[in-house]
């Protein structure tokens, strides 16, 4: 009796994430490419990269969008090897600035109607401004979190970067984020975070939740626990994003990331990995072969449509299945133990 409960309540889960992950496929939680063209000033605001590279390389895309009223400042990174590439290309283009101090917050410089808050290691394509300000205005958001698609590059990245997507997709429908005013309905990443400028000014969210640059999740439930409206939507192919971490970086910030979609929750990230790992695992063991097909099919198909959701390769991410499922064990672990036994920093 109570290994059948134990299969039970493994189905139920499975079935429950298969459900949320159907509901974002057949949703089509996408940013969409509208084709409408505005005036509106965008301040868009980054914080230095270590790596100027790494910088120039977003700015020459921003440089190069089809979105010309724009202002670009660039927050001071204290570890930033700052160039004479990066002040050349500033000062060759009036509508990029460097903050040189690092006091104060490079948004009570900006002018803009909207902000635009980037992480360095994206790439913004023709389109993504104007259709963040298309949907902003039609739908009155306050936030519009854009999830950017991940380049991947390496079997140790595909190993790695699928499984954030991977994660998120079949635990929140993210359709409901913005038609339910719920808090729990929360989703989001720091690299991409469009705000209504005028809104923002009023409750300066940065500075609320007291850091540098405080979790996007965190700020989601923020603007709606003041009844205001957020989105978060999946970047289709005007943002991308791409990593530039050694193995053991990349494994330990893919832990935090993953961490973050629980909330930073140690004991239900522990409960997920419990029930997405050692459920099958002991199917596998005490079921009925012949019934393997309904646990089979349903990781199958989630991850297909998760694949095409996330503009990923669909065969690489079914074939990696059992790879990534131990990567998703490792970092989770390592992340949840960092958490718990090292102190934080005040």
């Amino acid at each position: 009796m109570l290994i059948l409960t134990t299969i039970y309540i493994i189905l139920i889960f499975l079935v429950l994430r298969f459900s949320v992950t159907l509901f974002n496929f057949l949703s089509n939680p996408k940013l969409g490419i509208y084709g409408r063209h505005f005036d509106d000033k965008v301040s868009i605001l980054i914080e230095a990269a270590p790596d100027t590279s790494v910088l120039l390389e977003l700015l020459h895309t921003l440089k190069a969008q089809d979105y010309y009223d724009i202002e670009v400042i660039i927050q001071r990174n204290e570890n930033a090897d700052q160039s004479a590439e990066l002040a050349s290309f500033c000062a060759a283009d009036h509508r990029f600035s460097f903050r040189k101090q690092k006091t104060g917050a490079a948004e009570d410089e900006a002018t803009g109607d909207y902000f635009l808050f980037l992480g360095t290691h994206t790439i913004i394509c023709d389109g993504l401004i104007n259709s963040l300000i298309y949907r902003t205005k039609v739908f009155n958001l306050t936030l519009l979190n854009i999830i950017p698609t991940q380049s991947i590059n390496g079997f140790f990245n595909y190993c790695l970067l699928p499984l954030n997507n991977f994660v998120l997709l079949n635990l929140i429908p993210l359709r409901l984020i913005r038609l339910f005013s719920s808090p729990a309905f929360s989703a989001g990443t720091n690299q991409c975070m469009f705000f209504d400028a005028a809104v923002y000014k009023k409750y300066e969210w940065h500075r609320r939740l007291k850091g540098e640059m405080p979790e996007a999740l965190e700020i989601v439930k923020a603007v709606k626990q003041e009844k205001l409206k957020a989105e978060t939507l999946v970047g289709n192919k005007l943002i991308y994003s791409y990593v530039s971490e050694d193995q053991n970086d990349l494994i330990k910030k893919t832990g935090q990331r993953l961490l973050r979609n629980f909330g930073n929750n140690s004991f239900v990230a522990l409960l997920y990995l419990l029930l997405i790992i050692g459920g099958p695992l002991y199917i596998l063991a005490d079921y009925d072969y012949r019934l393997l097909i309904l646990p089979v099919g349903l990781i199958f198909l989630s991850r297909i449509m998760i694949s095409f959701l996330s503009g990923q390769n669909a065969i690489w991410n079914v074939l990696l299945h059992p790879v990534q499922m131990f990567f998703l064990v490792i970092s989770l672990l390592q992340a949840i133990s960092i958490r718990i036994f090292q102190p934080r920093k005040k």
